[in-house]
């Protein structure tokens, strides 16, 4: 049998080079039962190493001229492969000195987000069904809302874009349907029509305006209904390949021709006590020429149901009118960030090598602002069962060693995750904690939206947007002419908009089986309420730096990509230049200037 050992003689018999003592060992390695060896990946020494390659970058080149971010160009009049990281310590102080010593303004609102107080996995059936009723009215209120303002546009506003070149499918479709689908008229006065305006109230309901019917109510002429998207339990084994995004426009148009896919969509609709929902049709949409739907989303739709079993849709509205980023007009000096995402180290070591690295880096260029996004020890990692110290020790001295690194001049920023062996399995997620304090460390839940000298930066760790394309059903390759570039066709863009139009960080609803999501506390702390200046959302798809809706969405890659390449981002963040008038407009989001006026960012690899 074998024998127990004690912590001590563990502490005494591990070898120097496992337990970071060595000069060949890893700060982070634990006290385990058997000493892990080093990684079994290794580098070849004959190929040159790949970190410090810039992957992406994104924002104004004379922005990343001042930190020496741009390569150089080499002989042949290709940019390198690698990027020259040492700088002076002249540099090295204007960085860290001059504009440090007021510290960097942070601010957020902890009682709209996850905390310890919180309870999770209380809520009942009803509740969650009561919680997504109100999700419909609120959403659905924005979308009518939207549809009510295009539809009282004077057609001065119109006029234009009949004289361009390209014809505007879009608009001269919904004007079309608009004609039948007047916003709301004042009631009738006879009282004749007391009865039928009673039955039609019934029937009906009015949002912002505008009149819209139960899902299952029969008509042969075109109605609105209003309602969240879902999927039939009967068809969800046979829909996985057709939900998905298709890679070419034949195969989208042919899956609308199929008549097999009429029954795999439903809308519930909003009035959570009747129950009632239907079958959609989604052969005939003419507008808009590109459309996505996925499960749990608030759409209104435009479209006949002429025996209430099947509504035949003609048109899709999902959008609203978003309140776009505000412009940063307190920021009063450059402000240099860090964003990294776990994994932090391999799957078959404990060492942290990549994690030690990127330490490395930080310490010789001292950013402002460090953000680091878990899971630091994840729970399906079988080698943390060997540990032989408890995992809140073990954090704790992951936590120590990263700030040790850092040292004072840099704020860091751990988001959790609900993966970490000393996280809540629950989303959304309260922050970590640990029994040291430390001035410039705070810790933030998941998701969340934070404020840093005026930018608004919104973070979730839940690879939101790898699950928005796998589980949605769209047409986004339709053409108009050769020549034409696809329309919807950016799939990580649609993801986007999906988060922003729904006002929510994780809009899909059921989630995939490994998402512990809490209806409840999503409903009250994961909220979208206006676009953020910067977006961060890890993810396993590739990584990208793109703008939406003036946001600036950031996929920094794993800091250990395990098989693939591992990468973190960085950023430059600038005080726009404005005027004074351009200030006050600013002051009530009249101006939105470009990010990348004011934001450049980088993906480096590891």
């Amino acid at each position: 049998a074998k024998k127990t050992v004690s912590r001590l003689q563990h502490n005494v018999n591990t070898p120097n080079g496992v337990r970071g003592g060595g000069s060949g060992g890893s700060p982070f390695t634990t006290v385990t039962y058997s000493p892990l060896s080093a990684s079994s990946k290794k580098n070849d020494p004959d190929v040159p190493s790949k970190a410090g390659q810039i992957v992406y970058t994104y924002g104004s080149a004379k922005l990343l001229k001042q930190f020496n971010w741009l390569p150089t160009t080499t002989d042949e009049g290709k940019e390198p492969i690698t990027i020259d990281d040492d700088v002076s310590l002249g540099d090295r102080n204007r960085r860290t000195g001059a504009g440090r010593g007021k510290g960097i303004g942070f601010t957020i609102k902890s009682a709209q987000f996850a905390n310890d107080g919180c309870k999770y996995m209380y809520d009942s059936s009803y509740d969650r069904v009561m919680i997504l009723g109100d999700r419909i009215y609120e959403c659905g209120n924005a979308i009518c809302k939207r549809v009510a303002l295009e539809a009282v546009k004077p057609k001065s506003h119109e006029q234009p874009a009949k004289n361009n070149d390209e014809p505007d499918v879009k608009s001269n479709s919904a004007s079309a349907l608009d004609t039948l689908l007047p916003v709301k008229e004042e009631p009738a006065s006879e009282e004749t029509d007391v009865d039928i305006e009673r039955e039609e109230d019934r029937l009906s309901s009015w949002f912002e305006g505008i009149k819209v019917h139960h899902v299952d109510y029969p008509s042969s002429e075109l109605i609105r209904v209003l309602g969240r998207i879902v999927v039939e339990s009967s068809s969800m084994t046979t829909n996985s390949s057709s939900s998905s995004s298709g890679t070419t426009s034949d195969k989208q148009v042919a899956s609308n021709r199929n008549p097999t896919t009429t029954s795999k969509l439903s809308i519930v609709d909003f009035d959570e006590h009747t129950l009632r929902y239907t079958r959609l049709d989604l052969s005939k949409v003419q507008v808009p020429s590109w459309w996505s739907l996925f499960p749990g989303q608030t759409v209104l739709l435009e479209g006949i149901n002429p025996r209430g079993t099947l509504f035949s849709v003609k048109q899709i509205h999902c959008e609203r009118t978003l309140a776009l980023p505000r412009v940063p007009s307190s920021l009063d000096k450059t402000l240099t960030c860090v964003i990294a995402s776990a994994p932090f180290t391999d799957r078959d070591d404990l060492l942290y090598e990549k994690l030690s690295s990127l330490l490395v880096y930080c310490s010789n260029n001292p950013p402002d602002v460090l953000i680091l996004t878990g899971p630091f020890a994840d729970a399906n990692c079988k080698l943390y069962a060997e540990v032989a110290e408890t995992f809140d020790e073990y954090f704790e001295k992951i936590i120590s060693t990263i700030m040790s690194a850092i040292g004072v001049y840099t704020e860091v920023f751990v988001v959790s995750h609900h993966d970490d062996l000393v996280s809540s399995f629950v989303y959304p997620t309260p922050p970590y904690k640990v029994a040291s304090f430390y001035k410039n460390l705070h810790f933030l839940p998941d998701p969340c939206v934070f404020n840093l000298e005026g930018v608004e930066i919104g973070i979730t760790t839940v690879d939101v947007i790898k699950h928005l394309i796998e589980s949605e059903c769209t047409v986004a390759n339709v053409t108009i002419g050769s020549a034409a570039p696809p329309l919807g066709g950016d799939k990580i863009k649609r993801a986007f908009g999906h988060l922003f139009h729904q006002a929510s960080f994780y809009p899909l609803n059921p989630p995939p089986e490994d998402v512990p999501l809490d209806v409840d506390m999503l409903n009250e702390f994961g909220r979208l309420s206006r676009v953020p200046n910067i977006m961060i959302c890890p993810s396993a798809l590739n990584r990208y730096v793109r703008e939406i809706n003036g946001c600036v969405c950031i996929n920094p890659g794993f800091v250990d990509g395990h098989s693939a390449d591992g990468s973190y981002a960085r950023l430059i963040i600038q005080a726009p230049e404005i005027d004074e008038q351009q200030q006050r407009e600013s002051q009530s989001d009249s101006i939105h200037p470009s990010p990348a006026s004011y934001i450049a960012c980088q993906i480096v690899k590891t």
